[in-house]
């Protein structure tokens, strides 16, 4: 049995965050910010003008989760589906189905998502967690075990 790195884990995590942060930020704020009024518009609220700082943290706790859960997942696959970026495509695609298509998909019968923005929002999403799983799994090593 191995021994999860705990260490690497949150440094491969953080990577992986830091990554999924910036360019979920560029797509929403540049790419669907469109679809994001259509939203505000159906819902009948006024849409928000600007993020402010704090508003901020919330999206980075957002892919904090999304990027150490993806590394997390790395590290235990690699027991059962062996190190290397084979692994890490898995656990980037396992992280996505939680995070980016079962968790949005309760919002569009409420109205907070519209099923055009679940579908773009998805789409790029996939390509990001791979590469961000790949980027944190590049670092992740298997903690060293002692023979006692």
């Amino acid at each position: 049995m191995h021994k999860i790195n705990w260490v690497r884990v949150i440094i491969g995590g953080l990577v992986a965050a830091i990554i999924l942060f910036l360019t979920d930020g560029f797509f929403h704020e540049r790419i669907v910010g469109a679809d994001w009024k259509a939203v505000y518009a159906g819902l009948g609220t006024a849409e928000p003008t600007q993020h402010n700082a704090f508003a901020l943290v919330y999206f980075a706790v957002f892919e904090l989760g999304r990027g150490l859960i993806s590394i997390y997942l790395y590290s235990l696959m690699r027991s059962c589906c062996g190190p290397g970026p084979k692994t890490a495509v898995f656990a980037g695609v396992v992280a996505w189905i939680a995070f980016s298509v079962t968790g949005p998909a309760q919002f569009i019968p409420l109205g907070f998502y519209s099923h055009a923005l679940w579908a773009k929002v998805a789409g790029f999403q996939l390509i990001t967690s791979i590469v961000a799983a790949l980027a944190g799994a590049a670092l992740y090593k298997e903690a060293a075990t002692s023979n006692a």
